[in-house]
């Protein structure tokens, strides 16, 4: 019996120690403000992607970062993938989240911003205005759960 117990605390710590080999990532750490990518097989360094949304936590609850002016859009960080150009192969990069313009579409129509379903980004889009009604933008209710805008 202490013979088997010898024999399965060896292998295991030879399993434990064997198994950082078995996975091929960069020895050092990356620098400030980048990190490791697999790309293809291969280990490249790339920037940080920061934080998904313009969102910070402040004092227990999640705030927007810089206030953005009422004809912003948020468009979400996101990887761009690589591709060929001619004989070239450019890799992918992160395109960081940021406010974009919204370009308004007449007088009659509201903007409707975008907001996050789970792990999915829903757009902004442009919704015809309801007359004697207004519009109550999207907002995290007292329980921390997600209210889509509505007319009210």
């Amino acid at each position: 019996m202490k013979k088997i117990l010898i024999s399965i605390l060896v292998l295991s710590i030879l399993i434990f120690f064997t198994n950082s080999f078995l996975f091929a990532s960069p020895v050092e750490a990356p620098p400030q403000g980048k990190v490791w990518v697999e790309v293809e097989g291969k280990w490249i360094l790339v920037p940080a992607p920061p934080s998904e949304g313009p969102y910070i936590w402040k004092n227990g609850k999640w705030i927007i970062d810089q206030p953005p002016s009422p004809d912003k859009e948020w468009v979400p960080g996101h990887w761009v993938e690589g591709y060929y150009k001619g004989d070239t192969f450019v890799p992918g990069h992160w395109v960081p989240g940021h406010w974009e313009p919204v370009i308004p579409k007449g007088p009659d129509k509201k903007w409707i911003p975008g907001h996050w379903k789970g792990n999915v980004w829903v757009p902004g889009h442009w919704a015809g205005d309801s007359p004697g009604k207004n519009w109550v933008p999207g907002h995290y209710g007292p329980r921390g759960r997600w209210i889509p805008g509505h007319w009210k």
